[in-house]
């Protein structure tokens, strides 16, 4: 070992040892504050706040689904009177290829453009009404009702829809 030097800063015997802290004032100690005991009440209020954001996301989504599945019914109701809509404004035109374009396979095999020509030439349609509210939908059933002028008279017509993939189409009533 070696022996002690004199100078400012005393030289130590084993790596062991502590040093003592610097002269001075101002003189901070070379090690941190031992820890305490930490304070509960931080951990609860911020597992409250956490729960309470839960909760009001949870009947967030709850009150927007209530608002939602309303929308999205009005929606697939105006789709559908979209497609009575353009059908008869078709029919009105004498366009009978757009109006056959309404109609699902079933019926365009069976109601051809000379057919719309033959139907509508006797009675042709003047005017109509369509309207959400006459929209009837039960289990897998869609239901519309509308009025069309023909001859002078208004007539109450029912067409039945049914999807075909992302569509609606006339599939009955036709006739």
């Amino acid at each position: 070992m070696m022996p002690p030097q004199a100078g400012p800063h005393p030289q130590f015997q084993s790596p062991d040892e502590v040093p003592p802290p610097p002269r001075g004032p101002g003189v901070l100690t070379p090690f941190a504050a031992p820890p305490r005991d930490r304070d509960l009440r931080g951990l609860w209020i911020g597992l409250g706040v956490g729960g309470l954001a839960l909760v009001l996301c949870c009947i967030g989504g709850v009150v927007g689904i209530a608002f939602l599945l309303p929308y999205a019914d009005n929606v697939a109701k105006s789709q559908i009177v979209s497609v009575v809509d353009v059908y008869l404004g078709a029919v009105r035109d004498e366009d009978f290829v757009t109006a056959r374009r309404q109609l699902c396979d079933a019926e365009q095999r069976t109601h051809t453009v000379a057919w719309f020509e033959d139907h509508f030439a006797a009675a042709p349609v003047t005017d109509f009404r369509v309207d959400a509210a006459d929209v009837r939908i039960t289990n897998n059933d869609i239901t519309v009702a509308a009025q069309v002028q023909q001859n002078g008279r208004w007539v109450d017509e029912r067409y039945d829809m049914e999807q075909a993939g992302s569509r609606y189409v006339i599939c009955g009533g036709i006739d």
